[in-house]
């Protein structure tokens, strides 16, 4: 038997033997698209969030009087005389001040604070003490209290009292014997 070969210009076709590395190849782009996608779409494996904030200035003052404040006996010897409570809330980190300032000083009714009357045209000179130490005026002004860190959590709070005698001044009579005192915070 006669064999001839026909010679094609066609392309070798291939044979399922020379064709069994392109299913792996096929498989393989396909895993690299895959891993290309999901790098794409993830983006990084690891990110940061800062969370940042601020704080506003605290600084607060409050004076509660006592009973005593608005009913002083002033025909006796006072001694320390608890009249009222100051109270502090700062968080300032270098600390706060406190300073008063004496009303009837300043209106050039008293060389020093004093309970005046201007019915009677007299008055009572007091001293004021800060948790029982003395608190010293220069003119119509002093230092109440002078802290170089914040107030604590609930706030400071200061034992406010005057000392007066009475029984050695002959007092005119009148019933509008009165001061105010002016308390006046600020951060340091």
């Amino acid at each position: 038997m006669f064999h001839a070969d026909v010679i094609s210009s066609a392309a070798p076709r291939e044979s399922k033997a020379d064709a069994w590395w392109r299913g792996p190849e096929y498989a393989v782009t396909a895993f690299w698209l895959m891993v290309l996608s999901a790098t794409i779409a993830y983006g990084a494996t690891v990110a940061n969030l800062t969370l940042t904030g601020t704080v506003a200035q605290v600084l607060d003052i409050s004076v509660t009087p006592t009973a005593a404040s608005g009913n002083l006996d002033l025909n006796t010897n006072q001694a320390n005389l608890h009249v009222a409570d100051v109270a502090v809330i700062s968080n300032n980190a270098a600390g706060y001040g406190v300073s008063v300032r004496s009303n009837k000083v300043t209106n050039g009714n008293c060389a020093a604070p004093c309970l005046y009357s201007p019915t009677a045209d007299d008055s009572l000179t007091f001293s004021l003490l800060r948790n029982s130490t003395p608190v010293t005026f220069s003119g119509d002004t002093a230092t109440f209290a002078q802290t170089i860190a914040p107030s604590s959590v609930g706030g400071d709070v200061y034992t406010t009292g005057i000392t007066y005698n009475g029984e050695t001044a002959l007092l005119g009579a009148a019933t509008n014997y009165g001061e105010i005192l002016t308390f006046t915070v600020s951060a340091n």
